[in-house]
């Protein structure tokens, strides 16, 4: 049996969409016969915290953990130094506990001191913890899964201190990613020179689309041969469990957080102008917030006034968040209008798939609107379109009176079983491990 570590600072306990691609790749890799050992991190302070996913961990399945020396650790010792710890909130899980409350521009203030991120004084402890695992079960192959980025950097220095190969996952990309733009010229010059570090020193890239492969390739052309795409899944096992909870109303569910241009204001100003016009759309409609809140959703909701028609959840477990999308009648996706968000095939579109609801799209042309259209799953608008969003409620309103409310088709949504996609990892370790054995 092979053995293989996988690395990756977002994991169980801690939740978010950040930790189901490699909970998964565990899982899925352990039923494939893989030895598996994640390193991951010690005493997450993370705001999202869900332990229930750890139990779909199999048992052979190891987990080390190591701590790591971050600017998150210094904050949470400020706070309780000042009596803000947190308190009850927080030991539940619910509660912000790092420094993501503070003000974007504070926050970037704060990254431009790291390369590849804050998390890179995660690396000496997670390079002394792999060797600790190859001490007591040698390791045959390394698998890092970022962001953070700083997995790559723990990655390559285990393999070379290991003597073994390793393969980059990139749930994201380094250069030229919507969610991770470098605050400064020289910080965008060292985060090309990392992803080339990355790109020479693993034996394959993974990427999560097609685009972040293209574009990683066109700036490393060396990684032609070696870089390969494994989209974003969801598991079937997480839908069979899920119970369908009666609801009444026109339901349009939405689960993840907004940020950055990624805002539900285009929905909200549509909705206002259907109340304005008398649309019978209001009487039925039940918009569900599942995630956790913020600040901007709540001003936007009393801007457009319409908060006796939005249920805002909070924060809740993946298995609730599950049957949230199982219950619902439509299920809401937004992306931004920016030209990378072309790129984004996020993990939500799969579990939404899988869920087998219908799907509001606001999204710019790219790779999520193709998969939608292809899939017949629902309507696609342009995320800055009012009017275009109040005419898709309508038509989709429409077929939920009549019971005729679209479905993705069947073999679309196979392709994002994560079951298969694994399958597809597994092959790919093995090819690199025949080909060190044939060198």
């Amino acid at each position: 049996m092979r053995h293989v570590l996988l690395i990756t600072y977002e994991f169980p306990p801690k939740g978010g969409p950040g930790v189901q691609r490699p909970l998964k790749t565990a899982k899925y890799l352990s039923r494939l016969g893989w030895d598996v050992t994640v390193l991951t991190l010690k005493d997450p302070l993370g705001g999202m915290m869900d332990g229930s996913l750890l139990d779909e961990l199999p048992s052979a399945v190891e987990v080390e953990r190591a701590w790591s020396l971050e600017p998150t650790r210094l904050v949470a010792v400020l706070r309780r130094l000042r009596g803000g710890g947190g308190g009850a909130a927080q030991a539940a899980g619910t509660g912000s506990r790092g420094y993501t409350s503070m003000p974007r521009g504070v926050i970037r203030f704060i990254q431009a001191f790291f390369i590849p991120d804050e998390k890179v004084g995660w690396t000496p402890w997670a390079v002394r913890a792999a060797h600790r695992v190859h001490t007591r079960k040698p390791v045959d192959i390394v698998l890092a899964s970022g962001p953070p980025f700083s997995a790559y950097g723990v990655a390559w220095r285990a393999a070379r201190r290991l003597g073994v190969p390793w393969v980059a996952d990139m749930r994201d990309p380094i250069v030229g990613g919507y969610f991770f733009r470098p605050p400064t010229p020289l910080h965008d010059r060292l985060m090309r020179r990392y992803e080339r570090k990355v790109a020479r020193s693993a034996a394959r890239v993974v990427t999560a689309t097609e685009g972040i492969m293209r574009d990683i390739v066109s700036r490393n052309p060396g990684l032609t041969d070696r870089a390969v795409t494994i989209t974003n899944g969801f598991d079937p096992d997480d839908f069979t469990r899920a119970d369908t909870a009666a609801h009444d109303g026109f339901v349009l569910t939405y689960t993840g957080t907004f940020q950055a241009s990624i805002r539900p204001d285009t929905l909200f100003a549509a909705i206002a102008s259907l109340r304005s016009a008398d649309s019978v759309v209001v009487r039925d409609l039940r918009v569900r917030l599942v995630g956790p809140a913020d600040p901007d959703t709540g001003s936007a909701i009393e801007e457009h006034d319409i908060g006796d028609l939005v249920d805002r959840r909070g924060y809740v477990s993946h298995p609730e968040a599950v049957e949230e999308l199982v219950a619902a009648d439509v299920l809401l996706l937004v992306l931004g209008p920016e030209p990378e968000s072309a790129h984004i095939l996020t993990g939500k579109l799969a579990e939404y798939l899988g869920a087998g609801r219908p799907l509001l799209a606001l999204v710019p042309d790219g790779v999520a609107a193709d998969v939608v259209r292809r899939s017949g799953a629902g309507e696609v608008v342009h995320p800055e379109d009012v009017a275009g969003v109040a005419a898709a409620l309508e038509r989709l309103h429409e077929q939920w009176l009549v019971g005729a409310l679209p479905a993705p088709a069947p073999e679309v949504v196979a392709e994002f079983d994560r079951s298969r996609l694994v399958a597809r990892y597994s092959a790919l370790l093995q090819r690199v491990l025949d080909l060190v054995e044939d060198e």
